[in-house]
């Protein structure tokens, strides 16, 4: 990982750090002349919007903590566009996001560090700062602790005028200078800045009881806008449907609240560009009766990466169910993937492997940057030996059969790399999976000893056959563990890991095996015998009896459902995997959401990209979309008792590859506007 070395200081105000903290910082500089480049490089702990003459340069910079154990990440941007000959005015907005949660680290102080070498620019008493006077802290309703977010307050009554080129700086001092080693060492930055869209206006506002509710296209990230006269002190509070939400399975009556945006109104025209995103498929504006309306609207934000992938068949509900899953899959990105943008906005790292084979059919490659990215939190920032379940946070949990999930076959590194070829994250994960796979020790009868960890979570707990399901996946991750020696030639841990893989393989069947299912405790679990059939513990003979098992048994919430579908394919019943995925989402396809619950029951959330299993199986199986070796190759292996028709298209090397299938006149049409080769099935 790249690392940036600063000759430049940090700075903040100079009183002490608080949460949810806004500081602007100010620095004139003079040009004769207009340099064609001008690489400047910035971190803060939390986030930043930089602006020169007025324009926005950096939206939204900086991400959340960590990179490494310890320290940050460090932006890299271009200037050149935004200078002009004579005097010239960088503003910075610095916001410190301060708790602990489960997206991020805190440090223990607020700062920002800026550096431009070719404009000799370099962070430290010479720039002016001030606590931004106009954002406040809210009161109460605050966001709950398992958000970790904060409200924004902003009373425009307080605000000035810091991007005019003749502001009065004298109200500002010089910036407080505090140790780099408060930071730690500084990564470049590996994901693309946040998009930050055009301003979209709605043409109609009804307004009742002083509330306007106005719809999106789509549930999305947007930044909020407003326009409004007012007499001034009126409080307009900003949120969205998805403010408050109930908990998952097990917790649906407890809710948990988001945040919001409150604005204090100054006399006469207020206009409002919010800088922080809100999450929704609607925003909710409360007004009194004094405030006029004249302009609402909103900004679409979001990661930068697009949706390119396409699916469709004769069966229109299939067709929205990869739909919803594309656009659920886009709203659970930004820093990192996210558990879910309302309820928490952790990474968890079962959730990224159900998400990882998505993105290959469904996104461009910009996409593979925060799947690289979250590779590297999951190995880099372990506690010793041990893998934890989400990451970058202060609350470092381990999941046993999640991180043994991240580093099986099934995991997200394997989809990761199948799906780019890079070797690099292999040379990261092989061994520390190793070392977490030498912390399991095994029974007399030659089967693994289950791992408690912080949490033995293995889907949303309706019946769930721990042992069964715990010894599959480890053992799926020890065979991945073999390849990943393979590939990089390293075969110091041969020995331990062969010797695993008898054991188990040895046991399995003898211990569990009941003759028509797979148990470890009398419970009949879908779950558990399909992940017997994915690890390649369950014999092929034994499949009919499996697909029996499959096809009756309807444990799995929508995380693990994704393994079910997936086992019912590999055995080649794809025809049995379209019929049981059909009528298990029946609820979240039909329903007015254009993303998917948390849950079959409309339980939780309703954006949960673990519920995206109908995107990876229509590309993957349905239509037989197979490239396994970085996008060099593709084949198409489609299932032709399924549909009259088949359409798609999906991300392919340096392009795109669509295809077009009639089963009722026998064509395959492929257009390959890419690199990658097509190889006849």
């Amino acid at each position: 990982m790249e690392k940036h070395q600063f000759r430049a200081e940090w700075i903040w105000e100079k009183e002490n750090t608080v949460p949810n903290d806004t500081v602007v910082f100010r620095k004139t500089f003079i040009l004769d002349n207009i340099p064609k480049n001008a690489i400047s490089y910035a971190a803060v702990d939390t986030k930043y919007w930089l602006f020169i003459n007025g324009k926005m340069a950096v939206f939204e910079g900086g991400l959340f903590r960590e990179s490494l154990p310890g320290c940050g990440y460090a932006d890299c941007f271009d200037l050149a566009p935004y200078l002009q000959t004579g005097k010239n005015d960088l503003v910075c907005i610095s916001w410190f996001y301060g708790n602990e949660g489960r997206n991020n680290t805190n440090s223990t102080h607020a700062g920002w560090i800026f550096e431009c070498e070719s404009l000799a620019l370099f962070s430290g008493s010479n720039f002016l700062c001030l606590r931004h006077p106009a954002y406040y802290q809210t009161g109460e309703p605050n966001p709950s602790y398992l958000y970790g977010g904060h409200n924004i307050g902003f009373n425009a009554n307080l605000d000035m005028n810091f991007f005019d080129l003749n502001f009065d700086d004298s109200k500002m001092h010089p910036a407080s200078v505090y140790p780099n080693d408060v930071w730690g060492e500084q990564v470049l930055r590996p994901i693309p800045f946040h998009r930050r869209g055009s301003l979209c206006r709605f043409s109609d506002i009804p307004i009742k009881n002083g509330k306007a509710v106005l719809s999106l296209p789509k549930a999305t990230q947007f930044l909020p806008y407003l326009e409004v006269e007012a007499k001034g002190g009126e409080v307009i509070d900003i949120h969205s449907d998805r403010y408050t939400v109930n908990g998952g399975p097990g917790d649906e009556t407890r809710l948990y609240s988001g945040h919001r945006i409150e604005y204090i109104c100054a006399p006469g025209l207020n206009r409002f560009d919010a800088l922080n995103y809100l999450f929704g498929e609607q925003i909710i504006y409360s007004f009194s009766e004094s405030v006029k309306v004249l302009f609402l609207g909103y900004r679409n934000s979001g990661y930068d990466t697009d949706i390119i992938g396409l699916f469709t068949c004769d069966d229109e509900l299939l067709n929205t169910l990869v739909q919803k899953s594309a656009n659920t899959l886009y709203v659970c990105m930004r820093d990192n993937f996210m558990d879910c943008p309302d309820r928490e906005r952790g990474q968890w790292i079962g959730d990224v492997s159900v998400q990882m084979p998505q993105i290959f059919y469904l996104m461009d490659s910009n996409s593979q940057k925060l799947a690289k990215k979250a590779i590297s939190d999951f190995i880099h920032l372990r506690k010793g030996d041990v893998l934890v379940g989400n990451v970058p946070g202060a609350d470092f949990s381990e999941l046993p059969a999640q991180s043994l999930n991240a580093i099986s076959e099934m995991g997200f590194i394997a989809e990761y790399y199948r799906g780019t070829g890079d070797t690099e994250v292999l040379s990261w994960a092989f061994e520390p999976a190793v070392r977490y796979l030498m912390l399991w020790n095994l029974n007399d009868d030659g089967l693994i000893v289950g791992r408690k960890g912080n949490w033995r979570w293995f889907d949303h707990l309706y019946n769930a056959d721990e042992d069964v399901l715990e010894n599959a996946w480890y053992y799926s991750a020890i065979k991945f563990s073999q390849e990943m020696a393979n590939i990089l030639d390293d075969h110091r841990f041969d020995s331990f890991l062969e010797e695993r893989a008898e054991s188990i393989l040895r046991s399995f069947d003898r211990c569990y095996f009941q003759g028509d299912y797979y148990s470890s405790k009398g419970i009949v679990d879908d779950r558990a015998n399909a992940m017997a059939v994915l690890s390649g513990l369950c014999k092929k003979e034994n499949y009919p009896k499996i697909r029996t098992i499959l096809l009756s048994v309807f444990n799995a919430t929508t995380y693990m459902e994704n393994y079910i579908l997936t086992a019912l394919c590999k055995m080649n019943y794809r025809k049995d995997a379209y019929h049981r995925m059909m009528s298990r989402y029946y609820n979240l396809a039909q329903n007015e959401n254009s993303t998917l619950w948390e849950d079959f029951y409309i339980l939780g959330t309703k954006n949960h990209a673990w519920s995206g299993a109908p995107a990876t199986i229509a590309f993957r199986y349905f239509m037989g979309i197979e490239t396994n070796d970085g996008y060099q190759t593709f084949r198409i292996n489609y299932e032709k008792s399924l549909f009259k028709k088949m359409n798609c298209c999906f991300p392919a090397k340096n392009g795109t590859v669509t295809v077009n299938i009639d089963n009722e006149k026998g064509n395959v049409s492929i257009l390959n506007q890419s690199d990658s080769r097509y190889i006849p099935y």
